[in-house]
């Protein structure tokens, strides 16, 4: 990244809290020379000394710059100051010079990394080299001594404002990146949130027409459950169907209070669970637990449901198609599993069965969802069971360091590009520091083992943040590898060497330590930053030689000055990362839970438009007492309704209330309709319906199929077993706009309509 990115216009986004993150960083360089630059010389030079005065602008100016920097920005004013500071008071620092100073570095360096956010990289090295070049002809003008700016600290600061400046400009851009892409993927998360709202709407609604409605319809008509354990069944399906259409009153714990309770010391949700299974019931259900209960979980909100979902279906299915007057609940436990058992020694399975509605949507499906399994399987000896196993709640956080590094990458676009855009300039330059050293001190060659290991270093931290989040292990054995070649750096270096630039193994550990401490936790980077830090400030305790008695200034400041900056700016991110995920979640959930009430408030006048308006009354009814459940005429009526619930179940907005009411009045004479799964709703007001209700009269006693077209046909396709006189036939044919296609013979008539082409 050569160009600075352009400044975000909108204060809310990635890409302006990137930025804000990255003025941070900036500001905090620009602290770090503050100190740097002023530490050296205070108190040990007199206010009256010629150069006290330009020491304390030079200092006061960085530090002005580094506040403003931080709440407005950059602006070019600061760079002209910069530039007029660094032209105008640091050739004199030489007349009093310091030991141990490096202002007019430090100076240069705040320079380059300020002209590198304003301007073209290229530009802005071209002028940290022109003011080096001015520099030092003013020097020879006006015959100074010189005052610290050598070539290395000239290389230095050209290759800092370049490292520091490509790795901010690089994330800025792949910020504004990530806020482009965000858009994009914000705009399909919405268009996934609304299928989604639909598939669940569609779901909850055809579940509950099924599992409660239907099923509660089937324990009436078939009259297997005592009256007190069919009004109690009512009262839950009543409840069911009201929190579907939105008219659900206070919940009711009637049914709870009435059920069975269980004397097993189970856990908390599982014990609530086996209740709910046995108050939904229409059968006793006998609770067995295998092994210790103490090896049972507390199972989520979430998981309870669809276990509860599973196992009613199960014992339903037992009582209805098992003709079981009792069923047995399992339930055991592993180090990774937590399984549930329904069994019954009923009539047993058909051998070629095949999985049901109730099957698919109230058990394999949910339980799926939820990483279970499940399976329905003939017992030994005879009956059946289902078996439903979930895995143990035991999902951990990866931790930490998982989260910081997930934290920071997210919001910085390539890490390979980042860390390339502080290693190669910061590297390279730090590369030609320490060969311009062993040039001139031949005998220090050793040293460059050192320079190997940083680079080494380097290229290990950058290619595990590549592959993902570091382990507490790679960490601690990456910490200990930085800090052992930082002790054998510095027992390497000749006596006076952490004065000047003999010192650059020390230098160069700042290239693995940025792109280290970037992405790790705030406490753990500070721990490996201060680590290096008591090792730079132990070294002359152990060996005075090395600093002649001066503290060494310029050693700390380069396991400091990029260092903590980068620290800083890595959890600055983070905040800022969590800030908008929490903001972005809390959006989404917005729009998903308006799409879900409109799709909730569609899929319920589609499903549920004849149960609210004759079920739920009727049902109602049996729930207070008014109506007996034991009555002969109750089952027939259930039959009937539950037939009509199969139709809104299997094709849903099919019949209007007319249409409706004529298959109603065909089938109480003794006929049969049937409506077969994917019909497109809307059929009473299209060529089929014109059909069906043409066909009503003269099929008395009949059994009629209605199918949904078969790929390639186009064709709705209505069977009727025995057929129709063919006479009767002729005279709908006439009757009706559009002709359809027959087929008739002895045993049956096939009737293929024009209607639409899909389905639903």
């Amino acid at each position: 990244m050569t160009t600075p990115p352009p400044v975000p216009q909108t204060r809310s986004g990635s890409a302006y809290r990137m930025y804000r993150s990255i003025l941070g960083a900036h500001a905090c360089i620009l602290v770090s020379l503050c100190l740097f630059s002023a530490l050296p010389w205070l108190g040990r030079m007199a206010w009256s000394e010629p150069t006290a005065l330009n020491r304390s602008v030079i200092a006061l100016v960085l530090l002005g710059t580094a506040i403003e920097v931080f709440r407005r920005g950059e602006h070019f004013s600061h760079l002209i100051v910069l530039v007029a500071t660094f032209v105008a008071l640091t050739p004199a620092l030489g007349t009093n010079p310091v030991p141990n100073d490096s202002t007019v570095g430090m100076s240069l360096s705040a320079v380059g990394v300020m002209a590198a956010r304003l301007l073209p990289l290229i530009n802005a090295l071209a002028l940290v080299t022109v003011l080096s070049g001015v520099h030092a002809a003013t020097l020879g003008v006006l015959d100074l001594p010189s005052a610290g700016l050598s070539l290395d600290a000239t290389v230095l600061s050209l290759g800092t404002a370049a490292a520091a400046v490509s790795f901010v400009n690089a994330m800025q851009a792949s910020a504004i990146d990530t806020e482009l892409m965000a858009l994009v993927n914000r705009e399909r998360e919405l268009e996934l949130g609304q299928v989604e709202a639909e598939l669940h709407a569609r779901t909850i609604s055809r579940r509950v027409l099924h599992d409660d409605v239907l099923g509660t319809l089937h324990l009436i008509s078939d009259s297997v459950a005592p009256s007190a354990r069919t009004r109690a069944q009512c009262r839950t399906t009543v409840a069911a169907i009201r929190r579907v259409v939105g008219t659900a009153e206070e919940p009711s714990h009637d049914v709870v209070e009435h059920a069975e309770r269980t004397d097993l010391d189970l856990p908390e949700s599982i014990a609530a669970l086996v209740d709910s299974v046995r108050a939904t019931a229409p059968v006793r259900v006998v609770v067995s637990v295998v092994g210790r209960h103490q090896r049972l979980p507390n199972l989520p909100a979430d998981r309870a449901e669809v276990v509860l979902r599973a196992l009613s279906e199960g014992v339903r299915n037992a009582a209805r198609h098992g003709r079981v007057d009792e069923v047995t609940l399992r339930i055991s436990a592993d180090r990774r599993d937590v399984r549930f058992e329904v069994l019954d020694r009923g009539v047993g399975l058909a051998p070629s069965s095949t999985p049901g509605f109730g099957l698919v949507e109230s058990v394999e499906r949910p339980v799926s969802g939820v990483g279970g399994r499940s399976a329905l399987m003939p017992r030994p000896g005879g009956g059946a069971a289902l078996v439903v196993t979930l895995p143990r709640d035991g999902q951990r956080e990866g931790g930490r360091l998982h989260h910081a590094h997930g934290l920071t990458t997210s919001g910085l676009g390539s890490v390979r590009t980042l860390s390339r855009a502080v290693a190669i300039p910061l590297g390279a330059a730090w590369c030609v520091i320490a060969l311009h050293s062993v040039a001139t001190m031949p005998e220090s060659w050793p040293t460059l083992a050192v320079g190997t290991v940083w680079l080494a270093l380097t290229l290990v931290i950058v290619r595990q943040a590549e592959r993902g989040s570091p382990g507490a292990l790679w960490v601690a054995a990456v910490a200990t590898a930085a800090a052992a070649a930082q002790v054998i750096g510095i027992a390497m270096l000749p006596a006076g060497a952490m004065l000047d630039f003999r010192s650059w193994s020390i230098g160069m550990s700042a290239l693995p330590l940025v792109v280290f401490v970037l992405s790790l936790p705030f406490p753990v980077a500070l721990a490996v930053l201060t680590s290096h830090v008591l090792i730079v400030l132990g070294a002359p305790q152990v060996r005075p030689d090395l600093t002649l008695g001066l503290v060494p200034w310029g050693s700390l400041n380069a396991v400091i000055t990029c260092p903590v900056p980068s620290m800083v700016l890595g959890s600055l991110i983070r905040r800022q990362g969590r800030a908008l995920g929490d903001q972005h979640e809390r959006e989404l959930a917005l729009e998903h839970r308006r799409a879900a009430e409109e799709w909730q408030a569609a899929m319920t006048d589609l499903y549920f438009a004849h149960v609210r308006l004759e079920v739920l009354p009727w049902l109602e009814e049996i729930a207070d007492g008014s109506r007996d459940p034991d009555d002969p005429e109750t089952a027939v009526r259930a039959r009937l309704l539950a037939v009509a619930a199969r139709d809104d179940l299997y094709a849903p907005g099919f019949f209007d209330d007319a249409l409706r009411a004529d298959v109603a009045h065909f089938r109480s004479s003794g006929g049969a309709v049937e409506l077969r799964a994917g019909l497109v709703p809307g059929g009473f007001d299209r060529p089929v319906g014109t059909v069906l209700r043409g066909l009503l009269p003269v099929s008395a006693g009949r059994r009629i199929i209605v199918s949904p077209p078969v790929a390639p046909e186009q064709h709705v396709r209505i069977s009727v077993v025995p057929a129709p006189h063919e006479g009767d036939l002729e005279r709908l044919r006439e009757g009706v706009a559009r002709s359809f296609e027959s087929d008739v013979d002895a045993f049956r008539a096939v009737l293929l309509i024009d209607d639409l082409p899909g389905s639903g």
